[in-house]
Order: C-alpha cells, then sequence, then structure tokens
C-alpha cells in the first residue's frame, strides 16, 4: 500500500495517475469504484437508497456499505469530491482561450487541446 500511495503522490499529472490505475486494476474494478462515488454522492445529496440502487443498477447492499463507509470516514470522500471540483475548474479555465482585438466585445473561443488528465497537481 506504501508503493501504491507513493507512486500516486509521484505522479505528475493524470495520465501518470491513469496508467497506475490501469495496471493494478480491472475494467470492473474501476467500474465498481466510480460507481461508489457515484453513489456517495446521491446520498450526500439525499437521495432514497432504494431510488440510488434501482438508478445505478446496484445492489441495496452495495449502497448500504457505501453508506456506513461514508459515515464511519466521511472526509475521504469528500477529499475525492474536492479534488475533483478543483481539477473541473481548471480544466474549464484552460481547454478554452478567447483570442481576437483588444476592442472586441465578443472574443472568439478557441479549444487548447487541454483535457482533464493534463491538470497539474
Amino acid at each position: 500500500m506504501n508503493r501504491l500511495r507513493a507512486s500516486f503522490l509521484a505522479a505528475k499529472d493524470g495520465s501518470d495517475v491513469e496508467e497506475i490505475i490501469k495496471a493494478i486494476l480491472t475494467h470492473d474494478e474501476r467500474m465498481k469504484i466510480g460507481r461508489r462515488i457515484q453513489i456517495a454522492e446521491l446520498i450526500k445529496q439525499g437521495v432514497l437508497y432504494r431510488q440510488i440502487a434501482k438508478e445505478l443498477k446496484v445492489g441495496l447492499t452495495t449502497v448500504l456499505l457505501v453508506a456506513r463507509k461514508l459515515d464511519q470516514n466521511p472526509t475521504g470522500y469528500e477529499l475525492i469530491m474536492d479534488r475533483e471540483e478543483k481539477v473541473e475548474k481548471e480544466y474549464r479555465r484552460k481547454v478554452y482561450e478567447k483570442t481576437g482585438a483588444s476592442k472586441m466585445i465578443y472574443k472568439k473561443k478557441v479549444y487548447m487541446g487541454f483535457t482533464r488528465k493534463d491538470v497539474k497537481r
């Protein structure tokens, strides 16, 4: 576990993190982790457990497990959500650049080729 933590901390951007995750987790494991994060978000929004299970096509036991983990360690999921918000803000700021003369009211937006993986730590 220490090696995994160190590799995440040493990753310079999202591409490195994605390569590490792909190397150690199967596609199904990655999907399950993603669903658990979605479940936690919906629980925090106050959605009923049965509705979450139906909407995400997961078992009620999975929803209850995530709810229990969320109660035991709320900061873990909060960190995930805070970091995602931080990445989204930087992505939105850098994905397009406005170009045109300084006196133009409506400047043209140009896609810069920036992706979420390019967000630096």
